[in-house]
């Protein structure tokens, strides 16, 4: 949870050092005609989402690969395609199919008679040695990992066991690294965020220091909280969409095709085209560092849903069940900063997100 927190620009370290590409690889770059493209700005993803981006006046490392390469010719640059490999071009609502020579992308585009506009960009997607995905657009999303020192931190401990005025190391520390995964977004050829979505790994030790202090009486337990009764179910209509029930979930009927229809407890009926299990989160706007303005440009409201843009598209209609009955209901995608199988549901108290945490949940995506 903490680290879709996290927002905010962090520095960009400009990489110009040689990345082994594996099961992924994009290019994006900034296109205003064909003959302009090797002089584009270019980043490239590749093993476990790392990325290099390559300014038009910094120097190139060699690059390589077995599905693709860089090449430059003085200040020319362009990525090879190898020859023999099927490639999906994606422009918009048109998807081509075409077998690769050993060619720049470039010329694959000219060669297959696509037309970019001024602002669209080029994603390249290398799923495997054989396949290819060129996607062109004005606005695209990737994620990448960064690695950095991760100096260790020193934890003080209270031990009543030990004289007052004194202190004994009970582990000693030890610098590590700290992966991070952070979401970057591009609109027209400039990076519009970046953004701290997970932290991987990180692999420091912290210093344990015990110190002596006088011993506490034990406290006395407290009684146990009596349990509240469950509130009864209220029946209401969300206002963006006064089509959609909100009341309670009684029934699922599931198709062949993997759709079906959800049955409530008032009669009505909303039919859904997907499932989909994931893991759900909280968030609330009084946390640091969250704010009230979402990435579809709404403001935060019981409903809105941070998604990974990968999984589940910004737009998509939800009904979302969680684990142990809980019902967050009709919900919208309308925020992003989560990472892979993972939704970040809004609340809009803090006590309700705290008491929600984390959960297995259920999402039917309405049609």
């Amino acid at each position: 949870m903490e680290s879709r927190k996290q927002r905010g620009q962090r520095r960009w370290s400009w990489l110009h050092h040689v990345v082994t590409l594996s099961a992924a690889l994009v290019v994006l770059f900034s296109a205003l005609s064909a003959a302009g493209w090797a002089d584009a700005l270019y980043i490239l993803t590749g093993i476990e989402d790392k990325a290099i981006v390559l300014k038009e006046d910094a120097y190139v490392s060699a690059l390589a690969s077995k599905q693709v390469y860089l090449t430059e010719t003085g200040s020319s640059r362009d990525v090879i395609l190898t020859e023999g490999q099927d490639v999906t071009i994606r422009h918009g609502d048109e998807v081509l199919t075409v077998v690769s020579r050993e060619e720049r992308v470039s010329a694959l585009l000219d060669r297959m008679h696509v037309e970019m506009s001024p602002l669209e960009m080029i994603s390249i997607q290398v799923k495997d040695e054989n396949n290819v995905e060129v996607v062109i657009s004005e606005d695209l999303t990737y994620y990448d990992r960064e690695t950095m020192p991760a100096p260790h931190e020193t934890v003080r401990v209270p031990n009543d066991k030990i004289p007052v005025g004194t202190e004994q190391v009970v582990q000693e520390g030890k610098d590590g690294e700290r992966t991070c995964v952070y979401e970057v977004t591009w609109s027209g050829g400039e990076m519009l965020s970046r953004q701290l979505v997970e932290e991987a790994t990180n692999n420091a030790v912290d210093k344990i220091v015990e110190y002596g202090v006088e011993p506490q009486p034990e406290p006395e337990p407290e009684p146990a909280p009596i349990p509240e009764p469950d509130p009864e179910p209220v029946i209401k209509t969300p206002a963006n969409n006064s089509s959609l029930p909100m009341d309670k979930l009684v029934d699922v009927r599931k198709n062949s095709n993997g759709g079906g229809t959800l049955i409530f407890q008032s009669g009505r009926t909303v039919k859904f085209k997907a499932i989909k299990n994931m893991t759900a989160t909280a968030y609330n706007k009084n946390e640091p560092k969250v704010g009230t303005i979402t990435a579809s440009g709404t403001k935060v409201h019981k409903g809105v849903v941070a998604v990974d843009r990968r999984v589940i598209k910004l737009g998509t209609k939800m009904y979302i069940v969680a684990s142990g009955g809980y019902e967050y209901g009709y919900s919208v995608a309308e925020d992003t900063g989560v990472f892979g199988n993972v939704i970040d549901l809004y609340f809009e108290s803090y006590s309700g997100m705290q008491k929600f945490g984390r959960r297995s949940c259920t999402v039917y995506i309405l049609e």
